[in-house]
């Protein structure tokens, strides 16, 4: 996907991730030194584990122990920014989708995978659905609004 997302994100669910061992809770309390390892991740999600060790006064291999049982607990995952301008596109558009009852899932799954897509979250009240998405051009924006989208079962409007 693309858009504007933090370096370090919480990781949800794990979806996508069925392959991967939890080896620990993802409900385990965070000290503050993990704390720490977090926040220095989504200032710069490639700082080097010897630089927040040295930041932090401990070992880099604490550091390094610690983001692998954050990620293996799918309490944290390393995510990378694009700039959607920088990769050529042009058009910016928040959009609120009406679902009909019990097509939620099926929506956002066959949402997710759309490059112009950059963020969904579920709603309540008038939309079930909002979607942030970034087009090359108006006409590639009606396009989707006026075709892709209606063709997806279960949006109303």
């Amino acid at each position: 996907m693309i858009g504007p997302r933090p370096a370090a994100v919480p990781a949800g669910d794990g979806a996508g991730r069925q392959g991967r061992r939890r080896r620990g809770a993802a409900s385990d309390r965070l000290d503050a030194v993990d704390e720490a390892i977090v926040r220095h991740l989504q200032d710069d999600g490639r700082r080097p584990f010897r630089e927040i060790a040295r930041s932090l006064g401990v070992s880099e291999a604490t550091v390094r122990a610690r983001v692998r049982r954050l990620t293996d607990a799918d309490a944290l995952r390393i995510v990378a920014i694009a700039d959607p301008f920088r990769l050529g596109f042009r058009v910016l558009a928040f959009v609120l989708l009406k679902l009909e009852p019990g097509r939620r899932r099926q929506v956002i799954e066959t949402l997710t995978p759309w490059p112009e897509v950059t963020y969904i979250s579920s709603l309540t009240g008038r939309a079930d659905l909002y979607i942030q998405i970034v087009c090359h051009s108006h006409e590639d924006l009606w396009e989707l609004l006026s075709e892709r989208l209606p063709a997806i079962p279960g949006i109303e409007g």
